[in-house]
């Protein structure tokens, strides 16, 4: 079972590890290979700024990724996942498929109604992960040097995952 542990300043250790598992991510949201314990600082500092909550995953006592998500997006003011990152040694098992879908279900029970991401558009496989989950995109856009795809998912208690 998928649990959610509120993270602190006292994991980065755990942050950076799951981090640095995945150096193409990181190449692709840091434009290098490895980050740093400054690097997860300032990731701190600006969820701080953006008023998300930040999680370590952890499945069966282990900590096996990060999940942060905000109610009210700087965009759009609407709720948004703005990381789901799973250590490299735990992809291919479902795992990330299973931390959102329990993500999903904790949003549904607290009646949101939709949610929001935003993909790099050179990351190919998320965009697949995503679009796999039902969400669809709204919108493109460039940040700081960078495309962006928005998409949206629309909750109800009907839908199929």
């Amino acid at each position: 079972m998928i649990s959610f542990v509120k993270n602190d300043k006292n994991k980065i250790e755990i942050e950076k590890k799951i981090f640095n598992s995945n150096m193409e991510y990181n190449l692709i949201a840091f434009s290098k290979k490895q980050l740093k314990t400054k690097d997860i600082l300032d990731q701190y500092s600006e969820s701080k700024k953006l008023k998300t909550e930040r999680y370590l995953v952890k499945k069966d006592g282990i900590y096996i990724g990060i999940l942060e998500y905000g109610m009210v997006s700087p965009r759009t003011r609407k709720p948004w996942l703005s990381l789901l990152i799973i250590d490299k040694q735990y992809h291919r098992e479902g795992l990330a498929k299973e931390a959102y879908n329990t993500f999903e279900n904790q949003m549904k029970d607290r009646q949101i109604d939709r949610i929001q991401i935003a993909v790099h558009a050179v990351n190919k496989k998320a965009f697949v992960f995503w679009t796999k989950l039902g969400f669809k995109t709204y919108d493109q856009r460039m940040l700081e040097g960078h495309q962006f795809y928005s998409l949206e998912k629309q909750l109800n208690s009907t839908e199929m995952k």
